[in-house]
């Protein structure tokens, strides 16, 4: 049984367990409380993302939620997906921290502490090796780093119930110094004692500096517990000792809440403390649990939680899987029409025409050719890689006719049609390969520029651009086809961002089912006509890349994008095709977001995403 379905056999049967309670928070199925449990909010870039354990992440890990108030929050990604963890349970306590440049999560799977890392605090993140800090279980890591740049983790171990210790970390943060091995917290108080669960459990450590001070926040009791609640101890030492507050607990059923703990304080955007933690679901009720935020003071050697908190909402978001369809789609070219639809043509021998309202569900329209309207300059052929255009009040399709191996009688023709949804109009050849002198002449793209109409094409034999007449269905008289990038690349599209233009190709090979090495490509230029280069300076005319999309153990053959498409957010989402392993044999439509970091643009990890939110569109 494979991780993913061993996953989802246990999250169908968490969900039908908790789904009675679940009901009473999500009654309105839109909105209600953020139920996740032992809460981390960071506060990076102008926005709060936050991490817990359970909520919906689709294949078990851990979610992220995102917010620009702290008040409402939306599911914003899985960003931990099992298979790129150690463990394949009891996924907890995730905290994410910014260093090096990177996001680096620590977290709980399978009773071991772990570390994963990220370009992005949504993720994906990934552990570089699969295995946890220390091979003794442990629980609830929690990171600080000292004024001096010392890192410190505490975590939780089961030494006489549970117990928080200490230990200096390893600049690599992934790893500790076992002689460094401290104990910090054990239970004994009478607060700390549970008078409905009798546990001997100390946990949720978080650690913060105040002047001279080190100030500790643990969470006591079974977390089962009606009593469950957050203790304070100070420290003149990372390591301690560390003496518990005569004040605790210093939050336990505030404003009425049972269960309230396992937290973590943070700062917020115009630098207040505040203390996020979870409490269970109503008086009688433990899971699912639910997440609030309190106002937080250090004052001297005591902090001091607010009497009210705050209870988030959480607006409940789509997902999208991929594919966003199993019907075989390849070289997908996308446009969005006045009647609100997004129209997508692929490679077939009449061209294959689909339309969705929100890029995610996709229905089929017809072809937009018949047997009898179809182009003919290539009698045996089928049409390849459209490229469809809307252009002023028209839709203009430029599109190859080639059979397998035929690199030197293969071309490109153009198209019109009055909707996109067709009939298209065959307006002739442009180019046959024997004529232009470019050996495969396939994949075109169109492109304007300054009152100019420009057509790029080409598959591995050099991509050329030539400017074309005035009406755009022929070549300009005189012009002559011009080199732009190397032997690699196929499937041209190119996009401009920001006064730059990105050339997006694909190389490897398309079309060899789950052996297919397809991958999408890109380079960057200061002018459309190159010469475009990758992150080094070196140019695609020497075959040079970076890579933005390549296939995983579920995606092979990730290539041949369409345009990108902005939604009304913002977001950029690029369409292109896939075989799926153990899917379908034909080539399906795959989405991703595209973001752009540095002045280059990326897929988050590189490789498509199994679950992710739906792009937001207008109605």
């Amino acid at each position: 049984m494979t991780k993913r379905i061993f996953h989802l056999l246990r999250g169908l049967a968490a969900a039908l367990a908790g789904l009675s309670a679940s009901l009473s928070v999500f009654a309105a199925g839109k909105s209600g409380g953020l139920t996740i449990a032992d809460p981390y909010i960071l506060f990076h870039g102008g926005r709060y993302y936050a991490y817990g354990t359970g909520g919906p992440a689709p294949w078990g890990g851990i979610s992220c939620f995102v917010s620009d108030d702290l008040s409402t929050w939306r599911l914003a990604s899985q960003a931990l997906n099992p298979d790129d963890s150690y463990g394949e349970t009891g996924f907890w306590a995730p905290e994410v921290y910014p260093l090096n440049g990177r996001f680096y999560m620590f977290y709980t799977a399978q009773e071991h502490i772990c570390v994963a890392e990220s370009d992005s605090p949504e993720g994906p993140f990934i552990q570089k090796e699969k295995k946890p800090v220390r091979e003794e279980k442990s629980i609830d890591s929690s990171l600080f780093i000292d004024e001096d740049g010392t890192p410190y983790i505490y975590f939780v171990r089961f030494t006489g119930g549970n117990v928080i210790w200490c230990a200096e970390m390893n600049p690599d943060f992934l790893s500790i110094k076992e002689e460094t091995l401290r104990e910090c917290i054990r239970v004994g108080e009478p607060w700390e004692l549970a008078q409905d669960f009798k546990a001997k459990v100390a946990e949720g450590p978080s650690v913060f500096r105040r002047g001279g001070r080190y100030y500790m926040l643990y969470s006591a009791n079974h977390f089962k517990s009606r009593e469950y609640g957050v203790g304070l101890a100070v420290a003149d030492n990372p390591f301690g000792p560390w003496r518990k507050s005569r004040s605790n607990p210093v939050l336990q059923h505030v404003g009425g809440l049972q269960g309230t703990g396992h937290g973590a304080p943070f700062t917020d955007r115009d630098g207040n403390m505040r203390y996020v933690f979870h409490s269970h679901l109503n008086d009688s009720v433990v899971a699912p649990r639910v997440l609030h935020i309190a106002d937080m003071k250090v004052r001297g050697k005591k902090v001091v939680m607010g009497k009210d908190c705050m209870t988030p909402e959480y607006v409940r978001g789509e997902m999208y899987s991929n594919p966003v369809s199993f019907e075989a789609m390849p070289d997908p070219s996308v446009v969005k029409a006045d009647d609100g639809w997004f129209y997508a043509y692929g490679t077939a021998r009449n061209v294959s025409i689909m339309r969705s309202r929100d890029l995610v569900h996709w229905e089929r329209v017809g072809t937009a050719f018949t047997d009898e309207t179809r182009p003919s300059f290539e009698p045996k052929a089928s049409i390849w890689a459209p490229d469809v255009t809307r252009v002023g009040d028209r839709y203009v399709m430029y599109y190859s006719m080639s059979v397998w191996g035929g690199e030197w009688t293969c071309g490109i023709g153009c198209a019109v049609a009055d909707r996109p949804e067709g009939p298209f109009v065959d307006k002739g050849k442009l180019f046959r390969s024997n004529e232009i002198g470019v050996k495969n002449s396939i994949d075109p793209f169109y492109i304007e520029e300054n009152g100019h109409k420009y057509l790029f094409w080409g598959s591995f034999r050099g991509i050329y651009w030539i400017e074309l007449s005035e009406d755009g269905f022929s070549v300009k008289p005189g012009a002559k086809p011009q080199l732009v990038a190397g032997t690699a690349f196929e499937g041209t599209y190119i996009h401009k961002h920001d006064g730059k233009y990105y050339y997006f190709g694909s190389v490897g090979t398309c079309c060899e089912g789950v052996k297919s090495t397809y991958r999408t490509v890109v380079g960057r230029s200061d002018s459309l006509f190159g010469p475009y280069v990758d992150k080094e300076g070196r140019p695609l005319l020497e075959n040079n890349f970076e890579v933005l999309i390549h296939g995983d153990g579920k995606y092979v053959g990730t290539g041949h994008n369409s345009e990108i498409v902005q939604d009304a957010a913002g977001n950029d989402w690029m369409l292109y095709h896939s075989f799926i392993v153990d899917g379908p044999k034909g080539r399906t439509l795959m989405m991703d977001r595209i973001e752009w970091k540095d002045g280059w643009p990326y897929v988050k990890a590189s490789r498509p995403s199994s679950k992710a939110p739906v792009p937001v569109i207008a109605r």
